[in-house]
């Protein structure tokens, strides 16, 4: 059989999923096709170089559908599905396709190609209430809306759509109040390395640098922010109470070049490395040994989040290291 798994984007996390899920259906003997946009990938191409080498896996490049293929239409879907006589499709991130789900609603002819399987990331209009205004702001708009809106998706549109065979949502919360979805487990980095234990003994020089900026830090209190650099996942605000408490900052991971962080980080930053107590690898750090010892030195993670209701996959990686995480109750 055929299965198709549909990623446009193979960025950060995304990598993981799409190397696990590959994982799966080979196993149970399926060919896979890979759809997604190489063009995504800001960070090292690790996992998804991983996946290249099986020679049960053929590529398919989603650039030439509007936006990358976050915009694939209902006859193109069904066209890719019949070009390869695919039997099983996984949407790795289904929330981007809303769209393209409700606007069969109404449509027979572009039924698509054997089973589907969504992954629903972010649900996250469930914990936002709706009020009187907002209410009818939506019934204003109504016919231009209904398409786009979330809430109206999951809670009236979903319940009358046949696309999916099965619809799986990683936030328990959801799925409690939503019994056409079912809890998926967050897939994070553990799982990949038990598919891909390949080591990257290159970036082990990063142990070293961290153990030599620790003993010059002793006594100072380590913040400790894991991947790549993000507003939501308060960044900025970890940086800033380093500052404030004469903390250091420990950064294992990326610069995010085009975030708009609310506190001056550029500021922050250079006031931390005059005073030595800064340490960034700004780099996409994919070796086991040099992840573990980065979480294992610290003993503890800070996840000032803002508003993200979402599983959190860095909170579960500490947590299988046996580290001490604090982190909103939200979600």
């Amino acid at each position: 059989p055929n299965a198709l798994i549909y990623s446009p984007s193979f960025d950060g996390h995304r990598q993981v999923y799409v190397l696990v899920m590959v994982n799966i259906l080979q196993e149970l003997g399926f060919k896979i096709y890979v759809a997604g946009n190489d063009k995504t990938i800001i960070n090292d191409s690790f996992y998804i170089d991983k996946v290249r080498k099986s020679p049960e896996t053929t590529f398919i490049d989603t650039s030439k559908y509007d936006n990358g293929g976050y915009d694939i239409t209902g006859e193109e879907l069904l066209k890719l599905q019949n070009d390869h006589k695919i039997d099983l499709t996984v949407f790795a991130e289904a929330d981007n396709h809303l769209l393209l789900f409700a606007s069969q609603i109404l449509k027979r002819k572009h039924n698509f190609r054997g089973r589907m399987v969504g992954i629903f990331m972010r649900p996250f209009y469930f914990y936002r209430s709706m009020g009187l205004l907002s209410t009818l702001r939506f019934i204003k708009h109504f016919p231009s809306r209904w398409k786009h809106d979330e809430r109206f998706f999951y809670d009236f549109l979903f319940k009358g759509l046949s696309i999916f065979n099965v619809a799986l949502c990683i936030d328990e919360n959801f799925v409690a109040h939503h019994r056409h979805f079912t809890w998926l487990p967050d897939v994070f980095q553990q799982y990949a390395e038990l598919i891909a234990p390949d080591e990257r003994k290159e970036q082990r020089v990063w142990i070293e640098k961290l153990n030599e900026f620790l003993g010059r830090n002793k006594g100072s209190f380590p913040f400790f922010y894991f991947g790549t650099a993000q507003v939501r996942r308060g960044y900025d605000i970890l940086l800033k109470l380093a500052l404030e408490n004469e903390g250091c900052f420990i950064h294992c991971g990326l610069r995010a070049e085009n975030e708009k962080f609310v506190y001056d980080t550029d500021r922050i930053r250079l006031t931390l490395q005059r005073n030595g107590r800064l340490f960034e690898t700004h780099e996409y750090i994919v070796d086991p040994l040099c992840i573990k010892y980065f979480f294992e030195s610290e003993g503890h993670l800070i996840l000032p989040y803002r508003k993200y209701y979402g599983s959190s996959g860095v909170m579960l990686q500490a947590l299988e290291y046996g580290i001490a995480v604090l982190s909103p109750e939200n979600g």
